[in-house]
């Protein structure tokens, strides 16, 4: 991997996820549904961060640290001051009227971060958003479990 000067996280199954493992649908329509019934409903009864990597991401030093999904879940009360305090800047595809899945959102992405393709890391669960930033350029990560994530992000180091 080249000289990485940004790295960017999607956020659903990377850095949130259901509490209820047997839950296999996308983690906005849910959150969607719990607030439309209830505003204020307990969020962390129902989701759960990733508190083991953002632990391990306030020690980086050097790169600049964003989030791009897909949705609006990350804007939920409960969690968007612990991710304010760790991420440079939150992008939502949904938005900026992007697809995660066309290499055109991510050429989008690297022109807002100012920042040449080949010098972006883009971490995600989806095979097919990996496949969209590997054709915009971008250096990708498919998200398979966090000891590796943080195993490969520490030879980066």
């Amino acid at each position: 991997m080249s000289m990485i000067k940004a790295i960017v996280f999607d956020f659903s199954r990377v850095l949130l996820f259901a509490k209820d493992p047997s839950y296999l649908g996308d983690l906005n329509p849910l959150h969607r549904q719990l607030s439309e019934n209830n505003p204020d409903y307990p969020f962390f009864d129902n989701f759960y961060l990733n508190q083991e990597l953002l632990d391990w991401l306030r020690l980086i030093h050097g790169a600049k640290l964003y989030i791009f999904t897909s949705g609006n879940i990350q804007n939920a009360p409960a969690i968007r001051p612990m991710l304010d305090n760790i991420f440079t800047h939150v992008y939502s595809a949904e938005t900026m009227h992007l697809s995660k899945s066309d290499p055109a959102a991510y050429s989008k992405l690297c022109s807002i971060l100012n920042r040449s393709p080949q010098d972006v890391l883009f971490i995600d669960d989806s095979k097919k958003n990996i496949a969209a930033a590997k054709q915009a350029g971008l250096q990708t990560l498919l998200f398979s479990n966090t000891a590796k994530l943080i195993k490969v992000l520490q030879m980066l180091k």
